[in-house]
């Protein structure tokens, strides 16, 4: 059976229930189900804990370029991809994935302009999380609010050009597109 026939016998499902069986559907998956119950918690979230969840996932991203005494390490893109994805499975809103997605792109081209440059495959990484951000962004309407960190990624003057030039054609393609 395809996946639009599940969704479709899943509405059917659902329209059969009364108010209260799909209550008793929801608390099921939320008690059951541990990313149903991450996104309905961070649904449920105040702005300030939901801003210290964003934070540990940077910590954790962070990390990946850095060791807790400062110095650089090589990030594993890797780990910064599951880390990405587990966010993204409990992020109730589409501006913190953002938020984190550019993060990433951040560390790669901050810590590539300190030390002269990148392996391709973490310029090659990082340029994948960009475009998934920029698809986010645009399709979400939020050009206005990461504008200005988008756009400072392009001053770096200490990297591979073309590392630049791609974030640069990303933006402006799918800029163009609002």
């Amino acid at each position: 059976m395809t996946q639009k026939n599940k969704t479709s016998e899943l509405k059917k499902y659902l329209a059969e229930m009364n108010e209260e069986a799909l209550r008793a559907e929801i608390l099921k998956l939320y008690q059951k189900l541990p990313q149903v119950k991450d996104y309905y918690n961070q649904d449920l979230m105040s702005e300030s804990e939901r801003q210290a969840m964003l934070d540990t996932y940077k910590k954790k991203v962070y990390r990946q370029f850095w060791t807790p005494s400062g110095n650089p390490k090589d990030p594993s893109n890797a780990e910064i991809k599951t880390l990405v994805a587990e966010f993204e499975k409990v992020a109730a809103f589409p501006y913190d994935v953002i938020d984190l997605l550019l993060y990433r792109v951040e560390l790669t081209t901050e810590h590539a302009n300190e030390f002269g440059g990148a392996a391709d495959a973490n310029y090659n990484a990082s340029t994948t999380m960009f475009k998934k951000a920029m698809k986010l962004i645009q399709a979400n309407g939020y050009l206005s609010y990461f504008r200005q960190r988008i756009e400072a990624l392009f001053r770096f003057d200490n990297l591979d050009y073309w590392y630049i030039m791609d974030l640069e054609n990303v933006y402006e393609e799918l800029k163009g597109e609002n």
